[in-house]
């Protein structure tokens, strides 16, 4: 894919997840509903709180512990309104691409969806899984094949996302 074309589609697919994700009301905390606590977490997200997903930059998620830690250490409706703003600045800049897909891949070797994961990826409405597939295609499509960045796309797209 040429760069003007992964760009026109990248703006799409901006707009797309825009549409998707609310951006109010903002989570009123982080902690799991199990009330297991994950300090370097907390120490971590407390740049995310009080601040619309729209307001996150990719500099917050660089700094961060991994996406994949901060989703299995918080509460579902946090990290899925944080999501999009990974999402959307992974899509200007492409060296960061394994950081969304940390995100919305399950996080063991072979990407098998345990209950954790499963119960992550079911709080998506129908709408908001439509923006992630389409994220996921417009990786596979933009990338080498072969490379890690397109395995993962491909795993998401093989029956965890769609």
């Amino acid at each position: 894919m040429d760069s003007n074309e992964y760009a026109r589609r990248s703006a799409e697919l901006k707009s797309t997840i825009r549409a998707a994700f609310a951006i109010a009301p903002i989570p009123p905390g982080h902690r799991r509903d199990d009330g297991i606590a994950n300090y370097e977490v907390d120490d971590d997200v407390q740049k995310f709180f009080g601040r619309m997903w729209t307001d996150i930059s990719l500099d917050h998620w660089i700094r961060s512990i991994s996406p994949s830690a901060i989703r299995s250490a918080s509460n579902n409706d946090f990290f899925k309104y944080y999501l999009p703003s990974l999402l959307v600045a992974v899509l200007q800049d492409g060296d960061y691409l394994h950081l969304a897909l940390d995100a919305l891949l399950p996080d063991n070797p072979n990407y098998e969806p345990r209950s954790e994961w499963k119960a992550f990826r079911t709080s998506f409405s129908v709408e908001q899984t439509e923006a992630v597939v389409a994220f996921l295609e417009l990786i596979k499509e933009s990338s080498p094949p072969g490379s890690s960045e397109w395995f993962g796309a491909d795993a998401g797209l093989s029956g965890l996302w769609n």
